[in-house]
């Protein structure tokens, strides 16, 4: 194989393509009611403060083995009822945490944090996103 097709195929493994691997965006869902400011950048509050930016994470398939392994990007604050108009600035809110991983597969996972439980979710055939995990 020449080098000029070596190249073309580590570009396209590095960008996913030509792979067995899924990209699934996660979203996790902190419900904390934290009183705050919809919008904002966010972490965990209390009992799930370890949910923050660079905290890290792993993903693992059913069997135990660890697919996927990062750090947590920072959350935004979301109205934790949202069909009540509070009419005030600071509400009860979530601190939902959106992130990307990498699986083998589309299938059930686990995602481990920290700590807390195991976090169980599947990624299904077609890339459906966001796949919601909810802490709490």
């Amino acid at each position: 194989m020449s080098a000029r097709w070596l190249l073309v195929a580590a570009v396209l493994a590095a960008a996913g393509c030509g792979g067995d691997s899924t990209e699934a965006h996660i979203r996790l869902v902190v419900a904390d009611k934290n009183i705050r400011k919809e919008g904002i950048e966010c972490a965990g509050a209390l009992p799930f403060q370890y949910v923050h930016a660079q905290a890290p994470f792993q993903v693992e398939a059913t069997d135990g083995k660890v697919v996927a392994e990062g750090e947590l990007p920072a959350g935004r604050s979301r109205n934790a009822e949202p069909d009540v108009d509070w009419e005030v600035e600071r509400i009860p809110t979530f601190c939902v945490v959106d992130f990307d991983v990498d699986v083998p597969k589309p299938a059930p996972y686990r995602l481990r944090l920290s700590r807390g439980r195991p976090l169980d979710f599947t990624v299904p055939a077609g890339g459906e996103k966001p796949i919601e995990v909810v802490l709490g």
